[in-house]
C-alpha cells in the first residue's frame, strides 16, 4: 500500500510540473553468540565459582505441578491485566478502549489465548538456568482497582525456595499510563552474576480488520545507541542473538506494542530472536498466513540480586510513547528509511496539530480531517499564487521562445545561447511555476504515511463512514475525489481561456480516473482529507483562471516584448 501511496503523490506532482512546462498558459548482521548455556541456548552467561553464601538453585518440577494456580486481576479504565501465580506471568492484557474486529463486543487482547510464555522469565546463573515460569508464587492481592483517586498501585509476587533461594517480583501500575514498572530481587545468589531473560511473542493476538493487513506490520523493534531498528517477522530466520546496549526491545503489529524498556543506565545485555512457524488462520473464508517470531530480552541482574525495567503494553499513540522517551515513538516508521529524517519531524508536527484540534475543539476526528484539509489549502495558497503569477509572467515570452526554436532548429548551440539571452533579459525562469509546487511535496508524503498509520482513526466514525481506517463502504469519497479533480482541470482549461491541445484533453480525463483507481482501496481517512482539499481548491482555481484570462487579454493588447538577439 505504501508503494501505491508514494506512486500517487509522485504522479500528482509530475502532472503539475510537466503540465506547467509542456503546456504553459498561452539492517546490520547479527552478532554471533560468544557462548551458549545448555539450559538456555544462545544466552551468554558469565560463570563464577560458587561461594558458601550462595544457595543452590531450586528443583521445582514436582512442587510446581502440585501447587495451586490462582489468577490476579488488575483493572483500570485503560487496561485489564490478568496474572498467574505460576511464574508471576501475564496471561491476559486487554485494552477496553479499543474494540477488536474479530467479534462483537470484544476488545483488543495482546496476549494470544493459551500462550503461557508471552511474559515469562528465566534466570541464568553461571551455567544453570531456572525457569521462573514454573515457580509457584504468592501474590500480595487477588484484585487491584487502579483509579485516578487511588493513584498508583503495587502488586508483588513472592517465591521462597529451599536453602535461602527466593525471588520477589513487583509490578507498579498507573491509572493513566500503559507503562508498568517492574522491580525484582533474587535472594540467595551469593554475589554470583546473573541474567534475567524475558520472553515476548510469538505474536500479539490477532485483533485487526483483514483490510488493515496487520500481519505485514508484525515486527521486532529495538533501540540501540545508533537508533531504532525494525525487523519484520517474515524476515526472521533461525535463531540469532542481537548485540547488547539495547535501551528497549519489543514486538509490534500495526497499531499496538509490547516492549521491555531497560533505559540507558542499565541497558539490555542483548536479545535472542527466534523464528516460529507461521500461524495459518481462516479469515473471511480464506486461509491467511500470519508470521511469528519469539523475542527474548536479556537483562543483567545486579550484584545485590536486584533488577528493574519497564513494560509497555498498549497502543502506539505518539504522545504517550514520546512521553516515555528513548525514541519509543519511532516504533512506527513514517515512510521509507531514507525519507525518515525529513518525514519524522513533519509527522510529529502533523500529529500535534491533529491532536490539538481534536482536544481543543472537542470534535470527532472526521471533522478534524475536514478542518485540517481546509487549513492546509489556506496555508498553501501563497505558494499557488506565486506559481500562478510566475506562469503569467512567462506567458509573454512564449512567442519569442518559439521564434528562437524555429530560427535555430538546426543549430542547437545557437538556439541555447539565444534562449539564455532571452531568459536573462526578461527574467524568464521555465521552472518558476513548478518550484513553489515542490515545497509542500514532503508534507504530502508525510500526510500519506501519517493518515495510514495513525491509531486515532482506528474505529473512528464519521457521517456515513463506520471507520476512518478502512475503505469507504459506499465509495462516495473516491467518487468525490475524481469529480473534483476533473472539475479543477476543467476550470483551469476553460475559464482561463487557454486553448487545449490533444495531450491536455487526454490528461484532463486520464488523471482523475487513474487517481480514483489508486484511492479506491485506500482508507476513508485518506480519501476524506484529499477530497476536502480538492473541493476547497475549486474557488481558488476559479480566481486563478480568471486572473490568467485577464493577463492573456492584456498580453494580446500590448506590443510584443523586444526580441532578444543571440550572442555571436
Amino acid at each position: 500500500m505504501e508503494k501505491r501511496l508514494l506512486l500517487a503523490v509522485v504522479l500528482m506532482t509530475a502532472a503539475i510540473m510537466f503540465t506547467n512546462i509542456l503546456f504553459p498558459p498561452a539492517e546490520p548482521p547479527p552478532a554471533a553468540a560468544p557462548g551458549e548455556v545448555e539450559a538456555s541456548p544462545g544466552v551468554t552467561a558469565s560463570a563464577a565459582p560458587a561461594t558458601s553464601a550462595a544457595a543452590p538453585l531450586p528443583t521445582v518440577g514436582s512442587m510446581a505441578a502440585t501447587a495451586p494456580v490462582d489468577s490476579v486481576v488488575v483493572e483500570s479504565e485503560l487496561y485489564r491485566h490478568v496474572f498467574s501465580t505460576r511464574g508471576a506471568t501475564l496471561v491476559e492484557a486487554s485494552l477496553p478502549q479499543f474494540s477488536s474486529y474479530q467479534g462483537e463486543d470484544e476488545v483488543v487482547q495482546l496476549v494470544p489465548p493459551g500462550e503461557t510464555r508471552f511474559f515469562s522469565r528465566r534466570l541464568v546463573v553461571g551455567g544453570d538456568t531456572v525457569d521462573l515460569g514454573t515457580l509457584p508464587f504468592i501474590a500480595s492481592d487477588r484484585h487491584l482497582e487502579v483509579s485516578p483517586d487511588g493513584g498508583s498501585q503495587r502488586l508483588t509476587f513472592s517465591y521462597t525456595g529451599e536453602a535461602g533461594f527466593g525471588i520477589d517480583i513487583s509490578y507498579t501500575f498507573e491509572p493513566d499510563s500503559y507503562l508498568i514498572s517492574v522491580e525484582g530481587e533474587v535472594r540467595g545468589l551469593g554475589g554470583r552474576p546473573a541474567q534475567l531473560l524475558t520472553e515476548l511473542g510469538p505474536r500479539m493476538e490477532i485483533h485487526e480488520h483483514p483490510d488493515h493487513r496487520s500481519e505485514r506490520e508484525f515486527a521486532v523493534v529495538t533501540r540501540d545507541p545508533q537508533g531504532v531498528d525494525r525487523l519484520a517477522f517474515r524476515r526472521v530466520e533461525g535463531r540469532q542473538q542481537l548485540a547488547g546496549g539495547l535501551t528497549w526491545a519489543g514486538i509490534k503489529d500495526k497499531y499496538f506494542l509490547a516492549a521491555i524498556i531497560a533505559g540507558e543506565q542499565t541497558p539490555l545485555a542483548g536479545a535472542i530472536l527466534e523464528d516460529v512457524p507461521d500461524l495459518v488462520r481462516e479469515v473471511d473464508g480464506d486461509e491467511r498466513s500470519f508470521p511469528q517470531a519469539r523475542l527474548t530480552t536479556i537483562l543483567p541482574v545486579g550484584p545485590d540480586g536486584r533488577f528493574q525495567y519497564g513494560a509497555y503494553l498498549g497502543p502506539q499513540e505518539y504522545d504517550r510513547l514520546a512521553a516515555i522517551g528513548y525514541e519509543l515513538e519511532d516504533v512506527t516508521p513514517y515512510g521509507y528509511r531514507w525519507l525518515q529524517p525529513i518525514i519524522r519531524p513533519l509527522a510529529a508536527a502533523v500529529l500535534w496539530v491533529l491532536n490539538t484540534l481534536h482536544n481543543t475543539l472537542g470534535v470527532a476526528y472526521g471533522w478534524v480531517l475536514v478542518i485540517f484539509g481546509v487549513m492546509m489549502r489556506i496555508l498553501l495558497w501563497p505558494l499557488n499564487a506565486k506559481a500562478m503569477r510566475a506562469q503569467m509572467k512567462n506567458m509573454a515570452v512564449q512567442p519569442l521562445l518559439q521564434e528562437i526554436r524555429d530560427k535555430y532548429k538546426n543549430d542547437p548551440q545557437k538556439q541555447q545561447e539565444a534562449m539564455l539571452a532571452l531568459y536573462k533579459e526578461h527574467g524568464f525562469n521555465p521552472f518558476a511555476g513548478c518550484l513553489p509546487m515542490l515545497v509542500p511535496f514532503p508534507v504530502l508524503i508525510t500526510l500519506f504515511f501519517v493518515f495510514q498509520n495513525t491509531i486515532a482513526f482506528r474505529g473512528a466514525e464519521f457521517l456515513w463512514l463506520p471507520d476512518l481506517s478502512l475503505r469507504d463502504p459506499l465509495y462516495i469519497l473516491p467518487l468525490i475525489l475524481v469529480v473534483s479533480m476533473f472539475a479543477l482541470q476543467w476550470v483551469s482549461a476553460h475559464l482561463s481561456g487557454m486553448e487545449q491541445n490533444p495531450q491536455m484533453k487526454m490528461m484532463m480525463y486520464f488523471m482523475p480516473i487513474m487517481m480514483g483507481a489508486i484511492f479506491f482501496m485506500l482508507p476513508a481517512g485518506l480519501n476524506l482529507y484529499y477530497a476536502v482539499t480538492q473541493v476547497a481548491s475549486i474557488p481558488q482555481q476559479v480566481l486563478i483562471a480568471k486572473e490568467r484570462r485577464k493577463a492573456q487579454e492584456a498580453i494580446k493588447k500590448s506590443p510584443p516584448p523586444k526580441k532578444a538577439k543571440a550572442r555571436r
